[in-house]
């Protein structure tokens, strides 16, 4: 395979605007979701390592002009899909990956007295994590989950529409979601630990997974919010309302099915 000639020094000064552009639009967005200044640094640096290595393959002649700008809007666009995301099913995984630690904590620090609550807590949560974390996997923006489909399976059996599982499971975890704020700072001892513990692993199980590299802003957002949750109880009122407020809206769009 040859090699191609080098580009003109328009077609370089070209890229390298196109590169700033991209790293200028990343602070934005890491100003924006990301509170750490450790891990804003982090991505904005991940981010202008990829737009240099674009541009030293142009340089180069690895790369043509017109296949490193593609790149760089492929990546704009990703940014931007991410940023709009983060609200929704950003917000469903990180509560999801908080109910798991929740509920982790609530079984191990009360001497496995509420472990079936604990149980329920981790269940949802996995599945909370699931349902919207797949998006970020496979762009499944209606996934369901095991622990939906229970539900829906026993409103069925009961004589009952899908749709009626769907409220049931969304009650019950607005219901979980209560009992786990509550928790945290009444009922189970040391959870502050427990949290940091299984979160820390929630957290590095998902940003290592294979496909995790497509969505940076995701990642570094997501460890930021769970960061942020282990530190400070205000954080998690914060995501655990944002969760709340999603959980109602979507108990509304079934009633509104059902009638």
């Amino acid at each position: 395979m040859g090699v191609r000639s080098k580009p003109s020094p328009y077609d370089t000064a070209v890229v390298r605007k196109a590169g700033k552009g991209l790293t200028m639009q990343a602070t934005s967005l890491a100003n924006r979701h990301i509170r750490s200044g450790v891990l804003k640094n982090q991505f904005v640096r991940e981010i202008d390592r990829f737009e240099q290595c674009l541009v030293n393959d142009v340089e180069r002649g690895k790369k043509t002009k017109e296949q490193a700008l593609t790149e760089m809007k492929r990546e704009q666009s990703s940014l931007m899909e991410q940023s709009s995301l983060i609200a929704s099913k950003g917000i469903g995984t990180i509560a999801g990956a908080m109910q798991v630690a929740a509920g982790g904590a609530i079984c191990i620090y009360s001497a496995a007295s509420l472990c079936s609550i604990g149980a329920l807590l981790v269940t949802h949560g996995f599945n909370n994590m699931y349902e919207n974390g797949k998006y970020f996997v496979d762009g499944d923006e209606d996934a369901t989950g095991l622990v939906r489909e229970a539900y829906q399976g026993a409103a069925e059996f009961a004589g009952y529409p899908k749709s009626y599982g769907n409220m049931a499971y969304y009650g019950v975890d607005l219901a979980l979601s209560g009992y786990g704020m509550v928790a945290k700072t009444t009922t189970v001892k040391d959870a502050d630990k427990a949290y940091q513990i299984l979160s820390k692993g929630t957290s590095q199980t998902w940003t290592k997974s294979r496909n995790a590299k497509r969505f940076k802003l995701f990642r570094y957002s997501a460890e930021d919010y769970l960061r942020g949750y282990q530190a400070a109880s205000k954080g998690s009122l914060f995501i655990e309302t944002l969760s709340d407020a999603s959980s109602i809206h979507s108990i509304s769009k079934e009633v509104k099915t059902v009638d």
